[in-house]
């Protein structure tokens, strides 16, 4: 073998390797017990497919009148960390309203795809949800990230889901701090055909000292269909414009 090509071929095999090695993961290894999976038959799932519609204002806990205290239950150590902490900030994964629990608290409708491996929930402006119900099980190597890995268990058609390893930079609607340890149980159930309730409990033993709760409550809009959402559009809180390439600005 020609040794410039030789050489050539060498370079261009460990930049691939760096690349892959710096590449973010966008996947990771799905961790189920021993045996074959236990997935849901079809037939036995309910028909929550298409859009819904939230009930009521969008604060994080329907049940409670507006403006009624929403703190989480801190131990006296996460209330001081909690009061220090910047008004208003904003953590590295962006809105509370992006991560979970805030991330029930929907402005646009909720749409959801029942499948035998998981339940999808989607909303125009934020990033899809996905609760796996096809028997796998959260691992020690599992990521964290902002909406956090939920499992979920149907019975009678009903569903349970279990919400673990969330960001802990994120942060709790109203912009509260929670630790790495923070779990999610969710009880998702029809009312009648037309109404689907969510019963949250947000569970954290470092910070809280006991179960933060609320209830979201969903309509059916079987005659809805999505709309784009585009941020560009009636931004009143966008920066002022920079005017044209050379333009100094005011």
């Amino acid at each position: 073998m020609n040794s410039k090509f030789a050489t050539r071929a060498l370079v261009a095999l460990c930049l691939s390797a760096a690349a892959l090695a710096c590449a973010p993961a966008q996947a990771q290894t799905a961790s189920y017990p021993k045996g074959a999976p236990e997935v849901p038959d079809l037939a036995t799932l309910p028909d929550w497919d298409g859009l819904w519609e939230r009930d009521q204002d969008n604060v994080w806990d329907n049940r409670l009148p507006v403006g009624e205290p929403q703190v989480p239950p801190y131990n006296a150590e996460w209330a001081e960390k909690a009061k220090a902490a910047p008004p208003g900030r904003r953590d590295s994964a962006g809105s509370p309203y992006n991560a979970m629990p805030g991330w029930m608290s929907l402005l646009f409708p909720l749409e959801i795809q029942v499948s035998r491996m998981q339940v999808t929930l989607l909303s125009e402006n934020k990033g899809p949800r996905r609760i796996y119900t096809d028997g796998r099980a959260r691992s020690e190597n599992t990521l964290p990230s902002t909406t956090g890995h939920s499992i979920g268990t149907w019975r009678n058609g009903e569903l349970f889901i279990e919400t673990t390893d969330i960001r802990d930079d994120t942060r709790l609607p109203g912009g509260g701090l929670h630790s790495d340890e923070m779990t999610i149980k969710e009880h998702w159930y029809l009312r009648d055909y037309k109404t689907l309730v969510v019963d949250i409990s947000v569970e954290d033993p470092k910070a809280f000292t006991k179960s933060w709760t609320t209830q979201k409550v969903f309509y059916r809009r079987a005659d809805w269909e999505p709309v784009e959402y585009d941020r560009t559009e009636n931004d009143r809180d966008a920066p002022p414009a920079r005017g044209r390439p050379g333009e100094q600005p005011e």
